[in-house]
């Protein structure tokens, strides 16, 4: 079994522990299945993590009403870089790119804050 700690920081560069995953039997996989999985994980726990500003899944939005439309809303979100995947301290830019998960792996989810007036 592999575990991983996913830390959250926003562009104030506030950091913390957000979530462990435990991977039991694939050790590679895409970006898009490492987001859909987290996205799993907050949905299970009903919305609630820690911080809601960093949360994937935005809580009470009216259009998502299935675990499906919020993997497929924080995917979006992705490509709009709404949010960035980083690991070992590498971004990671595309859905499609292939991560090998290892034991002494860091993943952060980065929310980035859009600047006032642009």
């Amino acid at each position: 079994m592999t575990a991983i700690l996913i830390r959250d920081e926003t562009g104030t560069g506030i950091s913390r522990p957000a979530l462990r995953f435990d991977w039991k039997a694939r050790r590679h996989l895409r970006v898009r299945d490492l987001i859909a999985e987290r996205v799993r994980l907050e949905w299970d726990n009903g919305g609630k993590i820690e911080n809601e500003e960093t949360a994937l899944v935005p809580q009470g939005a009216p259009c998502i009403e299935t675990v499906e439309a919020a993997i497929d809303h924080a995917l979006k979100a992705f490509e709009r870089r709404a949010y960035l995947v980083i690991i070992n301290d590498h971004q990671i830019p595309h859905l499609d790119d292939g991560i090998t998960l290892s034991p002494d792996m860091t993943i952060t989810f980065m929310r980035l804050i859009p600047l006032v007036g642009g």
